[in-house]
């Protein structure tokens, strides 16, 4: 699994940019939120978020380790593919989508192209449940939610589907929130191998 990813910035759009490392030309999605920062420079250094699907293996790229691990929450949501997940980051800032949830105000998702009353409602309620993980993803609560990235990138690295590895550290999380990683992971693929 790609994990991040530095070089050349060959084509650089809105909503992808083509990294060139070594020669080799990795095509990532990126949110207009990574899109901004990079505007005027020859070299990025981009978080990577592997997509795997029996019909699509996809990059998604993101300037920050924050924006891929909400990207990572919000791929948890029943509904929400990586195009949804893309324009909620490309439409709203971190801080505006936790305040959202935690005030449960559905205002700044409608901003969101796609994003209607009723996708706005089940997305601030399926979030108010990880609100947990999304406090993590505050500048000073970044302790928490890297175990809980780390456990999950580990068991999508051995073959586990994401959103169900993701589900299983949230539950384990639940009942012990000091759990380190290792334990997470060894307690995690005790729950989900059949």
């Amino acid at each position: 699994m790609i994990a991040r990813i530095r070089g050349t910035i060959d084509e650089l759009r809105p909503t992808e940019a083509i990294v060139d490392v070594g020669g080799v030309g990795y095509r990532l999605s990126i949110p207009l939120s990574t899109y901004e920062p990079l505007v005027g420079h020859r070299e990025a250094v981009l978080f990577v978020h592997t997509y795997h699907r029996e019909d699509q293996f996809r990059l998604f790229g993101f300037f920050t380790q924050r924006e891929r691990d909400l990207f990572r929450v919000l791929l948890g949501v029943p509904g929400i593919g990586p195009s949804m997940a893309l324009s909620i980051l490309s439409g709203i800032t971190i801080e505006e989508l936790l305040r959202a949830v935690r005030e449960e105000d559905i205002t700044p998702l409608l901003k969101v192209p796609g994003v209607g009353r009723s996708k706005g409602e089940k997305l601030v309620f399926e979030l108010s449940r990880r609100l947990k993980h999304l406090e993590g993803l505050s500048p000073d609560g970044g302790g928490r939610q890297s175990a809980r990235g780390e456990a999950i990138e580990a068991l999508a690295a051995l073959g586990f589907d994401e959103g169900r590895a993701a589900r299983a550290v949230d539950e384990l999380l639940k009942k012990d929130p000091s759990m380190g990683i290792e334990p997470l992971v060894k307690a995690a693929l005790r729950s989900i191998s059949p």
